[in-house]
């Protein structure tokens, strides 16, 4: 999995550098879904809950997925964790 599969499903990047080169998911509610460093040895999954008055702000995440204790994320797990997460119209 790499970050342009991410994107082909949703995802965007940042407008700026991160020390991850994370790509962010919006599931509604002022939450997101992050995957950093996809692909490699320091993969990591989280969902944040952004500050209501500052977007930019993270008020609160979960790690949801560690590749130290999960190993590598598959294309279809992000899939799920969407459908789990997001709310439904």
């Amino acid at each position: 999995m790499t970050n342009a599969d991410l994107i082909e499903i949703g995802f965007i990047e940042f407008p700026h550098p991160t020390i991850m080169n994370s790509v962010v998911y919006d599931l509604g509610r002022n939450r997101h879904l992050s995957v950093g460093c996809v692909g490699t040895p320091n993969e990591m999954i989280f969902i944040c809950e952004q500050d209501k008055n500052v977007p930019e702000k993270n008020t609160d995440l979960i790690c949801l997925k560690n590749y130290d204790y999960d190993g590598y994320t598959t294309i279809e797990t992000i899939k799920e964790l969407i459908k789990l997460l997001k709310p439904k119209k």
